[in-house]
């Protein structure tokens, strides 16, 4: 899959949704389960193994990022696109924490 470089993220309705795929590392260091919401104003829910987490998702100058709590989470989210399929990509700054999803 190729980056969207041309194409911008231009807010964060340009990638709500329900989103599933995987988290890694998971609980015993392999890929474990993840599910994603975004809403357009920016809500986030994500959900994997026994972790639930809130927060939001900020996009500026087509870029997006993420803030995810109780557990502090944050990091980019980077959209990819390959023949009308799309991915995003969550990557933490902080944390060994990288999710790949796709539209549910």
């Amino acid at each position: 899959m190729r980056a969207v470089d041309g194409a911008p993220i231009d807010g964060t309705s340009a990638i709500a949704g329900t989103w599933t795929g995987t988290v890694t590392p998971g609980r015993w260091g392999l890929a474990d389960p993840f599910n994603l919401t975004i809403t357009p104003d920016g809500q986030l829910t994500a959900t994997w193994d026994s972790n639930t987490a809130w927060g939001t998702v900020t996009v500026r100058n087509g870029q997006a990022s993420f803030e995810m709590h109780p557990m502090l989470y944050e990091g980019t989210i980077r959209l990819y696109e390959d023949g009308g399929r799309r991915q995003l990509i969550l990557d933490d700054r902080w944390q060994p924490f990288t999710a790949r999803v796709v539209p549910q």
